[in-house]
């Protein structure tokens, strides 16, 4: 099955989950992390998970969530400078 929605939605776990709609700017990680943890928690309250299990998967997902948010930030605010950069450049170039 491909998963249009990426790993940090419960799709990726094999699970539907309807589409609503996400406040503007929340990625779509956030999203998906935000669905996981309730599923966790109704997976606890109906004795499927115990408090360990459950604590155990909630830092993996905050893990995971952490990790892309790092990296988009990262990747953003490179590319932000190399874009900078090769203005910076171009209007050298000309003002040569």
């Amino acid at each position: 099955m491909k998963n249009p929605r990426g790993i940090g939605s419960l799709d990726f776990f094999g699970l539907h989950v309807t589409e609503q709609p996400r406040p503007q700017g929340t990625p779509r990680h956030i999203e998906g992390f935000h669905n996981l943890v309730k599923y966790l928690v109704r997976l606890q309250k109906d004795g499927t998970l115990d408090d360990d299990e459950f604590s155990k998967l909630v830092k993996r997902a905050a893990a995971a969530s952490i990790k892309v948010e790092v990296g988009d930030r990262i990747e953003r605010d490179l590319k932000l400078k190399i874009e900078r950069v090769l203005r910076l450049r171009s209007e050298d170039k000309r003002a040569a």
